[in-house]
């Protein structure tokens, strides 16, 4: 199988129980890719494009990303911890009941997402923008969040407990039942934010 992929175009591919692990993707595009209770582990891919991708039941870790844009990504039931993410777009992406925990997320920009229980544990942020994403249950617990701005988000039931926020911006933004229990906030802005609809 082929593994090192530059400047190619990778579409229309329909795997069950596959393995797509250890692939190199350069400059390139993986399109209308549907991966089901498979592998995709210790992928490396570098400005490349995934659009149309759908993912389910599927150990997808140890991955690194650099300056990648994700269009219309759909991930189920799925892990992928302990990934890298480096200058990357996330646009209109649909999750849930799927873990990124342990991830390291620096200079991304996530927009327009609708993500329910999906676990961020541990994760690492920085210089990140989110912008109008829609949570339900997305879980954030002892997650660092460094120069990060939230517009227009809505955080119903998000979970931020014992997470740090250092240098970070919540504008517009709604959080019912969202909890900040033994959260730290160093130098964070609230801004047409309501603090008081946390949950505490």
């Amino acid at each position: 199988d082929k593994t090192i992929f530059i400047r190619e175009t990778i579409s229309g591919i329909n795997l069950t129980q596959g393995d797509f692990s250890d692939r190199r993707l350069i400059d390139s595009t993986l399109q209308s890719f549907k991966l089901q209770e498979g592998s995709c582990r210790y992928l490396r891919a570098q400005g490349t494009r995934f659009q149309n991708v759908s993912i389910d039941h599927v150990l997808c870790d140890q991955g690194r990303y650099q300056d990648c844009a994700w269009a219309h990504v759909e991930v189920r039931n799925s892990f992928l911890t302990g990934s890298h993410f480096s200058g990357c777009t996330f646009e209109a992406t649909v999750g849930e009941l799927s873990s990124f925990g342990l991830s390291v997320f620096s200079n991304c920009k996530l927009k327009g997402s609708r993500l329910s229980e999906i676990s961020f544990s541990g994760t690492w942020w920085q210089n990140c923008r989110f912008e109008q994403e829609d949570y339900f249950f997305v879980r954030f617990p002892s997650a660092v969040f460094i120069e990060t701005t939230f517009v227009g988000c809505r955080l119903q039931k998000a979970i931020f407990r014992a997470a740090t926020f250092i240098r970070c911006t919540f504008e517009k933004c709604t959080r019912n039942e969202s909890v900040f229990h033994k959260a730290r906030l160093i130098d964070t802005k609230w801004i047409d934010t309501d603090i008081h609809q946390a949950a505490n």
